[in-house]
């Protein structure tokens, strides 16, 4: 599942001006309404101001409170900032709205080891219908194209059963239908999922997580496994390493795209809530999960905010 850029993540599930949801209270959508279109002009004082006094009409309105989080962050108020995301984290036990990556992000709780399924799934459900004229045109995304390469570089063009995971909209599958005997992708985005299935790039097309597609899938029946921008969502890769080394068949496969951590430790949740990595992390995961690397470079896999988005190639074998 390729990833939108921070924009574009701006405007889905995790976001909260764009929950297209009632509170309940017609007085509490107004006021929260009038509070988004204050923010959005950049007078956050005024948002914050609307939204405290709204939490009395709508306490229990969990995308009040995350507006209420950003607000507070905005005007440099962390404090109040992570008491509205603690309210946040109470009110959304399925985590559709990220509040533990923010209070990550803040420094306020560890990271969890991996993104909520509920809030990957939004965020995509809500970005499916401009994904592909955006990532492309607008993001320049490549890491399809890198994938393909880094495995060219080690002399493997075509491939027998290959699972695609977080097929999204089957940007990565079309770079592979031609050099795979059988194509499969999974997706948690059901809209995603009927993009791709309009392309009729895949033999077949699975709606449900990464680790329960791993887990039902016979041991040692893909030659080849692909992630691109799929284990940013990812914290600890241990177990989706470990489960995806487990399909594969001796000597096949598995090749990934990461962000690429310029710090020491194993992984962080970033500005714009995506995980990124340290090599060293990524190279002793690899290793414990069963896998040798077999070649990892370091690229910009797209352009966001008008800068290059630093990220890690891997291309690792089953030992």
């Amino acid at each position: 599942m390729e990833t939108p850029s921070r924009s574009e993540e701006n405007k889905a599930a995790g976001d909260p001006w764009s929950v297209a949801r009632s509170s309940g209270n017609l007085a509490a959508d107004r006021r929260y309404l009038y509070a988004r279109a204050a923010s959005a002009e950049g007078d956050y004082a005024a948002s914050a101001e609307l939204l405290e006094q709204t939490t009395d009409l709508a306490a229990d309105w969990a995308p009040l409170w995350l507006a209420l989080a950003e607000a507070h962050e905005k005007l440099g108020d962390l404090n109040k900032a992570k008491t509205a995301l603690a309210r946040v984290r109470a009110l959304d036990p399925q985590g559709e709205f990220g509040a533990d990556l923010h209070l990550a992000r803040l420094g306020a709780a560890p990271a969890p080891a991996a993104a909520p399924g509920a809030y990957v799934q939004g965020l995509f459900d809500q970005y499916a219908d401009r994904f592909d004229d955006h990532i492309v045109e607008t993001l320049a995304y490549r890491g399809p194209a890198l994938l393909s390469d880094a495995l060219t570089g080690l002399g493997l063009r075509h491939f027998g059963h290959v699972l695609d995971l977080g097929c999204g909209t089957g940007l990565c599958g079309a770079a592979f239908r031609r050099r795979s005997g059988r194509l499969t992708g999974v997706d948690l985005s059901p809209r995603m999922v009927a993009l791709a299935r309009r392309k009729q790039i895949y033999d077949r097309l699975e709606i449900c997580s990464i680790d329960d597609f791993l887990a039902r899938e016979p041991a040692d029946s893909a030659s080849l496994v692909l992630a691109a921008d799929v284990f940013v969502y990812f914290g600890d890769l241990r177990p989706v390493l470990s489960a995806a080394r487990r399909v594969l068949e001796p000597r096949g496969h598995l090749a990934f795209t990461l962000q690429n951590g310029a710090f020491a430790e194993t992984y962080r949740v970033g500005s714009d809530l995506r995980y990124a990595h340290s090599e060293a992390f990524v190279r002793a995961a690899t290793g414990d999960a069963g896998l040798r690397i077999a070649a990892i470079e370091q690229a910009a896999l797209r352009r966001d905010v008008g800068a290059d988005v630093p990220g890690l190639i891997v291309a690792a074998a089953r030992i």
